[in-house]
Parts: C-alpha cells; sequence; structure tokens
C-alpha cells in the first residue's frame, strides 16, 4: 500500500511538470503556476515516502529546473528559489510528521499508563469494596449477639444464668457440647455439661475431666485458648474431650475467677466470636455474684428497697477502677426531694416515708437494669449510669425530673405534690476519684436548688 502511494507521489509531480512544460511550448503564461503546484507534491511526500526518496524526488524536480534554465525558461534565481521552495515544504512537513507521530506515541503511551492506573485504582476500590461488605456482615454480626446477650440481663441466680446461658449459646453458636466451670473464692465448686441434640434442644452430655481442664487453664495462666486434635490430641484426651475441637474461655469477676466457660465440636473459626463476648457474659456473672452480696449482706434499705450508701461507695470504686482500666466513662446523678422537711412537718413522718418509696419506684422505672440506685442519706439520692456521657445523664436526669412531678403521691388520706432537683457529674471530665465526683454532682444538686429547685444541673 505504501509502494502505491509512493508511485502515486512521482506521478502527481511528473504530470505537473508536463502541464508546466506543456505550458512553456504552448504558452499561456501559467508555467511558474503549475511549478509552485510542485510544492503541494513536497507537502504530501513526507507521509507517505522515506527521506532517501524524497531526495531523489527532490533531484528529478532538479534536473527539470535545471533543464529550464538551459532553454531560457527560468532563470538562475527562479531555480534556486523554486528548489528552496521545494526543500523547505517536504522538511517542514516531515518535521510536522515527526512530530505529530511522536506526540501521537507518547498520547497513545501516556493513555495505556493512565488506563492501567485507572484499572489498579478500580480493582483496589472493588477489593475495599469487598473487604468493607465482609466487614460489615461480620460487625452486623456481632452487633447482634451483642444484643441476643441481653437477654442475660434480667437473670439474678447463678442457676438460671447457666440456663440462659445454656440456651444463649445453642441459637447463636454452632457446637456440640458446652461446659461450664463455676468457682467460688477462686476454688473450683462444680461443673454442668449439655450438649445440643440432633433437634437443637440442650440435653445433658458427657462430663469431661473437670479437674483436668481446671488444672491446664491454671497452667496457661487462666488464658482463652484453642485445641484440635491433630496438633493437641493427647491433651483433649487427657480432659476426656470427645471431639476434634475444644477452645476454653475463663471468665473474671473484679480480677478472679468465677467461670470457665468451655466448648466442644466448634468450628475454629467461630474462636473470636465467643472470645468477644467472654466480657459481657463476665459481667453477667459479676451481677449474679454481687446479687448474692445483696442477699447476704443485706445491703438494700428497708424503706426504698434500693442500695444503702455504704455499697454505693465500693461499686463506684469498682466503676471508677473499670473505667479506667477499659478507658470508659459514666456519670453519677444526685437526686433530693425538694422541701421535704415540709412535707415531714405538714403531713407527718408516715407520708415523708411512703413519699421516699414512691420516689423510689419512679426512679426504678426511669433508669436501665444496669444503672444502680441508692439511698445516700435522708431524702437524697444517688444514681450511678455506666458508660453513660453527660449529655446522655443530662437526658436520664430530666426524665426522672419530669416523671416525679406529673403524677402526685398518694399516701394514706393525702396527696402531695412532689418534685425533685437533680446534679450531674461525669467520669473522668468532671474528677477521677470518688469523692471528688460525689462533691461535684453535689455542688451542681445545690446549685439547681439555688435556681429555684426542681430543676436539671450538670457539674461546671
Amino acid at each position: 500500500m505504501r509502494k502505491i502511494k509512493r508511485i502515486g507521489i512521482y506521478a502527481a509531480n511528473l504530470a505537473l511538470l508536463a502541464v508546466s512544460w506543456a505550458f512553456y511550448k504552448f504558452p499561456h503564461g501559467d508555467e511558474y503556476l503549475v511549478l509552485f503546484m510542485v510544492s503541494l507534491v513536497f507537502m504530501v511526500a513526507p507521509y507517505v515516502m522515506a527521506p532517501r526518496s524524497m531526495a531523489w524526488l527532490l533531484g528529478m524536480n532538479g534536473g527539470f529546473l535545471v533543464y529550464y534554465r538551459v532553454v531560457g525558461a527560468l532563470n538562475t534565481i527562479d531555480v534556486a528559489v523554486f528548489l528552496a521552495l521545494f526543500a523547505a515544504s517536504g522538511s517542514v512537513n516531515y518535521l510536522v510528521r515527526n512530530l505529530g507521530r511522536t506526540f501521537s506515541n507518547y498520547y497513545r503511551s501516556r493513555r495505556q499508563c493512565m488506563e492501567k492506573e485507572y484499572n489498579e485504582v478500580v480493582a483496589g476500590l472493588e477489593a475495599i469494596d469487598r473487604r468493607g461488605r465482609m466487614v460489615e456482615t461480620e460487625l452486623n454480626r456481632i452487633t447482634r449477639l451483642y444484643e441476643v446477650t441481653k437477654q442475660l440481663s434480667p437473670v439474678l441466680k447463678l442457676d438460671e444464668l447457666m440456663d440462659a446461658l445454656f440456651e444463649f449459646l445453642e441459637e447463636n453458636f454452632i457446637f456440640e457440647t458446652a461446659h461450664l466451670l463455676t468457682f467460688a473464692k477462686e476454688k473450683f465448686v462444680k461443673g454442668v455439661s449439655k450438649s445440643v441434640n440432633e433437634k437443637g434442644r440442650a440435653v445433658a452430655a458427657h462430663s469431661i475431666d473437670y479437674e483436668s481442664v481446671v488444672d491446664h487453664v491454671r497452667e496457661r495462666e487462666y488464658k482463652s485458648f484453642f485445641m484440635g486434635m491433630d496438633e493437641d490430641g493427647e491433651i483433649m484426651d487427657s480432659m476426656n474431650v470427645g471431639t476434634d475441637t475444644f477452645m476454653v474461655f475463663p471468665l473474671f469477676v473484679a480480677d478472679r475467677i468465677s467461670a470457665i466457660l468451655a466448648i466442644e465440636g466448634a468450628p475454629r473459626a467461630s474462636y473470636g466470636r465467643f472470645k468477644l463476648l467472654m466480657p459481657q457474659i463476665a459481667l453477667e456473672f459479676r451481677k449474679v455474684e454481687l446479687y448474692e452480696q445483696v442477699q447476704e449482706l443485706s445491703i438494700a434499705d428497708g424503706l426504698t428497697k434500693v442500695y444503702l450508701r455504704r455499697y454505693l461507695m465500693t461499686r463506684l470504686e469498682e466503676e471508677v477502677d473499670r473505667a479506667r482500666r477499659l478507658g470508659l466513662t459514666f456519670s453519677v446523678a444526685m437526686i433530693d426531694v425538694d422541701h421535704f422537711k415540709n412535707c415531714n412537718d405538714r403531713y407527718g413522718h408516715l407520708v415523708g416515708d411512703a413519699v421516699l418509696k414512691k420516689i423510689a419506684e419512679r426512679l426504678k422505672i426511669s433508669v436501665r437494669e444496669v444503672d444502680m440506685i441508692a439511698r445516700y442519706g435522708g431524702e437524697e439520692f444517688c444514681i450511678v449510669l455506666p458508660e453513660t456521657t453527660k449529655d446522655l445523664a443530662l437526658a436520664v436526669a430530666e426524665r426522672i425530673r419530669s416523671t416525679v412531678e406529673k403524677k402526685e403521691v398518694r399516701a394514706f388520706d393525702e396527696s402531695v405534690k412532689v418534685t425533685v432537683s437533680v446534679g450531674v457529674a461525669t467520669f473522668p471530665a468532671d474528677a477521677d476519684q470518688v469523692n471528688a465526683l460525689i462533691d461535684r454532682a453535689d455542688n451542681a444538686l445545690y446549685r439547681a436548688k439555688r435556681m429555684g429547685r426542681n430543676m436539671v444541673c450538670a457539674a461546671s
């Protein structure tokens, strides 16, 4: 194809020279115009001819111009001008062609590079999107499990907690047998084992060697671990494990071993999910233990059925330690019954006691089960709100104030209008020590009273 184009250039050049010769022989005065048209051939030639072929073409035209000079059609200057014009036309367009090719190659290379970068970015975004969906799926699963663990919250007795725990595990995990080993004062007390039958229901199961499990956990410094029959078959046999997988999770309450949860036959991939829920389950054991302590020590106020001040201070110390260790926040609300002395003076102490009892009931329905209510003294109450920011604590305090204010207290034959003032302080923003935190909440409470009572104020 290129050869045909080259022949076409030669043919066009020869045709123009022939026309010029014809105009010269049969004078019309147009031979110069035709020679100028030859420069058009040199403009096109660089795109189809090599420089060497163009040199031959220029030589051929040079010979024709010399012939014109010999016959007197052109003078020397004319010959030089035409040769320069032909050479310039060819050279300039040859340069333009090379620049065009260079730019085209650069653009093509750049485009390919950008396409490659674009494809890499797209591939990276797709990978991020896939990982994001996987993380979102896992997060949803973990969130659902966390929400489900709340079904353990109403349980306050150890036996009930064990039954609820087994029910929770069989509903949310795949496993064959679960074992719960309980401790008292860091000494092993008893073990309970349940298996999931073909219908998905928990039934009594074979017992592993509880003492051997406790010894092995102690050797591992009470850390969670996973075992497979391929790597740890001998150890698993010594503990009388009847499946190919075995995972163990010690549960601690106030830095003391409270229980050990051992799972047989669960997929290795579920180990992380089990481990993630252990702090929540340990918290439930802590709540049961505290409830039992309440029953043993009678730390509830006989009139209002809320905790006493001495127990409040103990719990606050523990909550401060926990918040420091885990980097959490919590709030304290101090609540005082407005004009309570006037109520006692006007209606008598029996009505006053009934008012305090009714207010305690309204406090209980206004907070969560995990929140702690205590009678701080006389007509003053204190509420501990774990993992609660100041804004949320203020919202809770306002709900309490509004709940108390809405309904009068009926006691005997009297109907008493009662309001409360509330002061709120937050750990560690307002104070990082128990006494200081109580003082800041107390100061906020008395500021609410000075501002007119029946108000909520935050420590500042």
